[in-house]
């Protein structure tokens, strides 16, 4: 048999441990490649939301002005101030 010299049997299984090492290594390597992956994907994910915020908040600070308020109210939903003419007493219902 060939693994019945000592030479032979420690070079087959520094052989062995090479080759693990390297499957390890090349597994390894994949592994920080999907992270690396996943981090830019989140990074671009956070980027975007904090963009959005920017653009809520400024949003927000156009519609929290009572004049700007008004001309939407007027504008988009066709809203006025309620007259006098429009209240009813609650007896009328009957």
């Amino acid at each position: 048999m060939i693994l019945r010299h000592k030479k032979t049997q420690m070079l087959f299984f520094i052989v062995i441990l090479f080759c693990l090492f390297l499957i390890s290594l090349f597994s390894l390597r994949n592994n920080v490649k999907d992270l690396n992956k996943e981090f830019s994907k989140v990074s671009r994910d956070i980027s975007k939301e904090q963009n959005l915020i920017k653009i809520l908040k400024s949003d927000f600070t156009k519609l929290s002005k009572l004049d700007r308020i008004k001309n939407i109210v007027k504008e988009k939903l066709g809203l006025e101030k309620t007259s006098s003419s429009q209240i009813k007493k609650l007896s009328d219902f009957n």
